[in-house]
């Protein structure tokens, strides 16, 4: 299940996993909570000081404040403009908010910005991340619960299912030098989330690399597991007829 509710942009046609996402193929019920998922403000706090959310959520001022949102990542394909009003009144500057323009496309490459992302998650984290060692145990660390709530970053996508959990649990592997399959479990019990084939395959490189995927202090030369997925991806974009340097369609605010 992929989390754009506007298909794949790289070849402007809805894939399966948009369908599913949105329309689904159940009941009634599953249809409307499949559009909650897509509409509904939402975020969840992962471990002390990083929450999980939609798109939406980024367009709630009250709901950024209740939970002592000071920085956003924002990973979605929808402009700079969206976040001029709402987000920059709730008090998060331009410079604590990092958008990485991508689609939930079988040919989007997020390990090129996987580095510079966890870079500024240590750079805006509070005192609770950037002390954090392990995985929380308990619940009680998890609830969001406003009262002494650790000042928190948000990593959001459009639904809250694919690219922002890759991020998020590519941090987490990045930062405790776990598992792929360890922080996925983990962060399944916090939300249901489910990245896209194409992002597994770049969490299971990123953690084959040891979290770099570069070779070099000058980022021109990819790690072996990195160039075969750019390898891949090069013969994929041929198969498409795309070059990999599309423009990404925005998003329309509604």
């Amino acid at each position: 299940m992929g989390d754009s509710i506007m298909g794949d942009k790289a070849t402007g046609k809805s894939t399966e996993n948009d369908k599913n996402n949105v329309t689904g193929t159940g009941t009634e019920n599953d249809r409307k909570k499949k559009w909650d998922m897509a509409f509904k403000a939402r975020m969840r706090q992962v471990v002390p000081g990083l929450f999980l959310g939609n798109v939406m959520a980024t367009q709630k001022r009250a709901m950024l404040e209740e939970n002592h949102i000071n920085a956003i990542v924002s990973l979605t394909d929808a402009g700079w403009v969206w976040w001029r009003t709402t987000t920059r009144n709730a008090g998060i500057p331009e410079h604590r908010h990092k958008w990485i323009q991508c689609a939930d496309s079988s040919t989007q490459d997020l390990l090129v910005h996987m580095s510079d992302i966890c870079d500024f998650i240590d750079q805006m984290a509070s005192p609770a991340l950037s002390s954090l060692s392990s995985l929380p145990v308990d619940d009680k660390h998890t609830m969001n619960d406003a009262s002494g709530a650790p000042l928190a970053i948000l990593i959001h996508c459009d639904l809250g299912i694919s690219r922002s959990p890759t991020i998020i649990i590519a941090y987490l592997m990045r930062k405790l030098r776990l598992h792929r399959q360890d922080v996925l479990d983990f962060v399944q019990t916090k939300q249901r989330v489910k990245p896209s084939a194409n992002l597994t395959r770049q969490l299971e490189v990123w953690e084959e690399v040891g979290y770099q995927v570069w070779g070099d202090e000058d980022r021109t030369v990819p790690k072996a597991p990195y160039k075969a997925f750019l390898e891949d991806r090069a013969a994929l974009l041929k198969k498409k007829g795309l070059t990999g340097n599309e423009p990404l369609a925005p998003l329309t605010l509604v």
